[in-house]
């Protein structure tokens, strides 16, 4: 079968989300991946689901994906190792702290339940954390899960629901024609009502080819893992410069995900962790948790991510080309998957107006 009402290119959280919705809502759909699904920066992010690291337009949108992530297990039919842990938001120096006071009341303002933690405040909620951090901020809603195995649930999930999932299928051209859209693949053409590309930092190549030319700036996000260790870190820990994640997950490892980037190149798909990037990333962290000095590193990797000018999304409607949408380059994107997908679906079945996604249409940084 060749002909769908819809496609959807890259099959990374936010478009198997997305083409889940649909297919549930009786949607015959098609996905399209170059690669391997669920295998970029889906499949290679740290794991954590956070409302403090959030830039305040996602807020509210956060709170709803995470109510969706409490279900995760129903939504896609396996346990995704979800967990709600609560979150620590560090500041060391007295802008830090600025900062951060500056984000607690602005979070607070949109109804997210925070908590401030002052130096005393910080050694007697998590001992474990250095003597360096003058302020933290507390939230109970922050929480975890584990994308190696949300990935094959989410692709079990799709096909379960009548999806046609093709992995290692590159779009080689888009069409608009007849009223939909012709995708031509290696040796087929595949046809559709609607499109959506959801391709991450591919996306926009792909939808220069429908008229419209949106920037995406390339990060090449390195984690890193510690052999396991006794029960240490009980909550997401993050920094308030959003240069710092840290995890403890069930069989003790350590996840280190930092704000410093690996090396990187889209057109063939390489990706490489740097020895400069990896030592900022180690160094902060011990320095926040000065018994990591002595934990083995024993693994770590890099993944791909687009983001936009302002690290929102693009979300909504291509402009001028009637049926076409773009979800990509949401900052925090494997936290926010599951309402964007509800979000995108709804608006490309003409259920809703949308408006909740008014915000980060494609077209406001766009050279048309």
């Amino acid at each position: 079968m060749n002909a769908f009402g819809t496609a959807v290119i890259g099959a990374g959280s936010l478009g198997l989300f997305t083409a889940l919705e649909l297919a549930r809502r009786g949607e015959a759909v098609v996905v399209l991946d170059k690669g391997v699904p669920m295998r970029e920066a889906s499949g290679v992010n740290a794991g954590s689901l956070g409302v403090q690291n959030k830039l305040l337009p996602l807020v509210p949108m956060t709170m709803r994906a995470l109510e969706a992530w409490s279900n995760a297990g129903a939504l896609v039919g396996a346990d995704v190792g979800y967990r709600r842990v609560g979150g620590l938001r560090l500041a060391t120096s007295e802008a830090e702290v600025a900062q951060l006071r500056k984000g607690f009341e602005a979070q607070r303002q949109v109804g997210v339940k925070l908590e401030w933690l002052d130096r005393a405040d910080v050694r007697q909620r998590a001992p474990y954390l250095s003597d360096d951090i003058a302020a933290a901020t507390y939230c109970d809603a922050d929480s975890i899960a584990d994308p190696l195995r949300l990935a094959p649930a989410l692709v079990g999930a799709a096909r379960a629901a009548g999806i046609d999932l093709r992995g290692n299928t590159e779009v080689r051209a888009i069409r608009a024609e007849g009223g939909g859209f012709a995708i031509d693949v290696d040796g087929a053409t595949v046809r559709s009502q609607r499109l959506l590309v959801a391709a991450g930092a591919w996306s926009a190549s792909l939808c220069a080819q429908l008229g419209l030319r949106i920037p995406v700036a390339l990060d090449v996000n390195i984690v890193s893992v510690t052999e396991p260790r006794p029960a240490l870190i009980s909550e997401v820990v993050t920094h308030v410069r959003g240069i710092l994640t840290l995890k403890q997950v069930t069989n003790g490892t350590i996840l280190i995900g930092g704000g410093w980037q690996g090396h990187g190149d889209l057109d063939s798909g390489e990706k490489s962790v740097t020895y400069e990037s990896s030592v900022h990333n180690i160094r902060l962290a011990t320095r926040m948790i000065p018994s990591l000095r002595h934990a083995l590193l024993v693994r770590q990797w890099a993944g791909f991510e687009g983001v936009s000018p302002d690290s929102l999304p693009y979300a909504g409607a291509i402009p001028g080309v009637s049926g076409a949408y773009v979800l990509a380059c949401a900052r925090g994107g494997w936290t926010l998957a599951p309402e964007l997908g509800r979000l995108m679906s709804a608006l490309m079945l003409g259920h809703g107006t949308g408006a909740e996604l008014d915000a980060f249409r494609p077209e406001r940084h766009a050279h048309l």
